[in-house]
């Protein structure tokens, strides 16, 4: 199935509940009288999209096509299916995502991921700051799934992250990890500064900085050549993203643990 974009959108829309596993169910018809908010009115999405319906539904793909950028909460709380969105796209994209695969060939805002549970997400652009971060009032950010940006990302990626796999394929701003409780960060570019502020464990990859760019909160452990590399660059070709396979190929790294500030069990790596 395929919602073409068809009007313009100059206020707030979101598109929360706008899902594979809901509207592959439906007809033409039903699908156009789904109600999504556009700013403060409820909306169709018949008004909006020209809905297309195609001969096969069994890959469970639902595709979206059009400027999304003031577009929130696409993907949000998905669990199962496959959607594509073709153009920019707004915030809080795959927010409480637990399973399924999003798609997104465009730059996205702020809070991608956000208190993401499991599933896959790949974005062919930049985001905005706060990936994986967690929702309002929550302590941890994301707890498991996939995200790989193929562009570059903002501040303070995977803010409070508990568990998944985070992947940059270029740079990053400020505070990459701030407060990381677990998981795997990896930066194919150069990360801003303050790279695992306040981190108590998981393990940040730097791969285009220099042992300047730490904190005085990381002490040198060891140089070698570590075995979760070829583990993650084996999951990553699983999940065919062969954009990001040139980035596993540093035959060594520095270690250093931190923040000692905090427990001191994280680890960043750079390479020798």
């Amino acid at each position: 199935m395929k919602l073409r974009l068809v009007h313009d959108i100059t206020v707030g829309l979101d598109l929360r509940g706008v899902l594979p596993a809901r509207l592959l169910t439906m007809t033409a018809a039903e699908v156009a009288q789904v109600t999504v908010w556009e700013g403060n009115r409820q909306v169709e999405l018949g008004q909006l999209f020209e809905i297309v319906l195609e001969d096969d539904r069994s890959d469970g793909m639902l595709r979206i096509i059009g400027d999304l950028s003031k577009a929130d909460n696409i993907g949000a709380d998905m669990e199962e299916g496959t959607l594509f969105v073709q153009g920019k796209v707004g915030h809080h994209a795959g927010q409480r995502m637990k399973g399924g695969s999003l798609y997104i060939h465009g730059h996205v805002g702020n809070n991608l991921a956000e208190g993401m549970q499991g599933g896959f997400i790949k974005v062919l652009g930049n985001v905005g700051n706060r990936v994986g971060a967690p929702l309002p009032g929550e302590k941890r950010g994301i707890s498991g799934g996939s995200v790989f940006i193929l562009g570059s990302a903002g501040h303070e990626l995977g803010h409070r992250m508990r568990r998944g796999t985070i992947v940059v394929v270029n740079n990053c701003g400020d505070y990459a990890g701030y407060e990381m409780l677990a998981g795997t960060i990896l930066i194919g570019g150069k990360a801003g500064s303050g790279a695992g502020l306040s981190m108590r464990r998981g393990t940040i990859v730097l791969n285009g900085n220099q042992h300047t760019d730490l904190l005085a909160g990381f002490a040198h452990a060891c140089r070698f050549r570590p075995t979760m590399m070829p583990l993650l660059a084996k999951e990553c070709a699983r999940l065919e993203v062969p954009e990001v396979a040139h980035l596993f190929k540093q035959p060594q790294y520095d270690l250093f643990h931190g923040d000692l500030a905090q427990m001191g069990r994280g680890e960043i790596l750079i390479p020798a």
